[in-house]
């Protein structure tokens, strides 16, 4: 006996071989009972199908085999991760199906932009005419809220209409054709021979100037020549800065509307007193003088907007009453009617030099409270600028509309 089993004997490496094929099937056989790496689980629904594992299909499989094994360890892997795939494909059918879940999206995707084509191609042609954007406005790239959104753009952008379709309108620019919610969309007016010319004054400048000036013409009284305005309380905007920023947004509709604008001043680096801003206004051919300004107020509850006109018995502009008042009353009106602010009052006073200097229609317009913090923060918002330009202008409408 101790012959047939000597190292080296043919009997011995039987023996051998036998012993490695036991332990070999032995450790495939056990592969299921095989320790999970820590933290992980080895063949359930554990923690392996979500978080840093990802898609099961792609994932690493805790290993049953160890290197210990050779070459046994990438059979067993195959053999493993062929297990899991199986399971996969009876507990979490979606997860499993990739291609199926892609041929299902890419199916979705071809029949939305099917969608979307035939929504283009159900609007209807129109002359070509200049149209401007009335607030901050998606355009898209089919005339539906699932459209993809091509840009944002600001109230008062230029396009050329060429087409309607259930509240939508067909725009082209050089990029391409787009559409914008008709809503948002107005006609733009060129400026006709003979129409109205308003001037637009800025209040305030960067730079008050102490200097004194008569009240109104021959008066013995005096006041500053310009005053640096008030302050944002919330936002620390100065008011010569809003009122630039609002004045040539109304600029801008009023000229969309068709009609001609001349600016007092358009920049913040300028010397122009009460005065001479009157003259000014005059000297351009205006017809009305609107003065943009923004309130104050010890009291930081006070909100809302009001206009200011001279009172009938002005002793040096009595003449322009009632046109200034009924201006300011309409611009009051619908400035209210834009924002929805509180409408405070047309105060009629003798007060103010920039007002007993004009020699057109003039209103003063309060548009909110720099002192009230929430009416400063929405002041400072551009929808917000333009819905008080865009009431501005329906007031200025509204007064020529009635002569």
């Amino acid at each position: 006996m101790e012959k047939m089993v000597r190292k080296g004997s043919v009997v011995y490496r039987l023996a051998a071989w036998v012993c490695v094929c036991v332990l070999v099937l032995g450790c495939a056989g056990c592969g299921g009972s095989a320790q999970p790496v820590p933290g992980q689980e080895s063949a359930g629904r554990g923690t392996q199908y979500g978080g840093e594992w990802g898609n099961p299909a792609y994932r690493e499989v805790p290993q049953p085999f160890s290197t210990e094994h050779g070459n046994g360890e990438a059979n067993g892997l195959e053999r493993v991760e062929t297990a899991v795939l199986e399971e996969d494909i009876v507990a979490y059918p979606v997860a499993a199906s990739g291609k199926e879940t892609n041929a299902v999206s890419q199916e979705q995707t071809l029949q939305r932009d099917a969608e979307m084509e035939a929504l283009k191609a159900a609007v209807t042609d129109v002359e070509a005419v200049e149209v401007y954007t009335t607030a901050t406005v998606r355009v898209r790239r089919a005339p539906s809220m699932e459209a993809e959104v091509w840009t944002l753009v600001k109230p008062g952008t230029v396009f050329t209409k060429n087409g309607e379709s259930d509240g939508w309108s067909r725009v082209v620019t050089e990029e391409g054709t787009f559409y914008i919610k008709s809503e948002y969309v107005r006609e733009k007016i060129p400026p006709a021979e003979g129409s109205h010319v308003i001037a637009i004054d800025a209040g305030h400048q960067s730079r008050a100037n102490t200097e004194k000036e008569p009240v109104g013409p021959g008066a013995g009284e005096t006041k500053m020549k310009v005053t640096g305005g008030t302050k944002g309380v919330a936002t620390g905007i100065y008011e010569y800065e809003l009122t630039l920023a609002v004045s040539e947004k109304l600029r801008a509709e009023l000229e969309n509307r068709g009609y001609q604008v001349y600016m007092v001043r358009e920049s913040h680096d300028v010397d122009i007193s009460n005065a001479e801003r009157a003259q000014m206004a005059y000297d351009s051919g205006a017809e009305i003088f609107v003065r943009i300004h923004a309130n104050g107020s010890e009291n930081s509850k006070a909100n809302g907007a009001m206009t200011i006109c001279p009172t009938p018995k002005n002793p040096y502009v009595a003449g322009l009453y009632a046109d200034s008042q009924r201006l300011s009353a309409l611009v009051l009106d619908s400035l209210t009617a834009s924002t929805g602010c509180k409408k405070e009052r047309v105060w009629e006073t003798d007060t103010m030099s920039g007002i007993n200097w004009s020699k057109i229609p003039v209103t003063i317009v309060e548009m909110g409270y720099m002192t009230n913090p929430e009416e400063d923060r929405k002041m400072a918002d551009e929808d917000y600028r333009q819905l008080m330009a865009s009431g501005i202008a329906d007031g200025i409408d509204a007064y020529f509309g009635g002569q």
